[in-house]
């Protein structure tokens, strides 16, 4: 959690959906990795926080922001 913490290589997340992707119930929107019970329920709860699913197709992205 902090930049001098190991790494864990068996922990990270699968995007299944991106931005303007149609998404039906029940289908899977991402797999989480780890190994840690506690951390798994606290990525569950950031993940479901992250989504924004509505009828509408979102605007355009820009995916990259600017140019420095």
């Amino acid at each position: 959690m902090k930049k001098e913490d190991k790494i864990d290589y068996l922990a990270g997340i699968v995007l299944n959906k991106k931005i303007g992707d149609k998404v039906e119930k029940g289908e899977t929107l991402a797999y989480i990795h780890t190994n840690s019970f506690e951390r798994i329920e606290k990525a569950k709860e950031d993940m479901l926080e992250s989504y924004e699913i509505s009828k509408e197709k979102p605007e355009e992205y820009k995916h990259i922001l600017g140019i420095i």
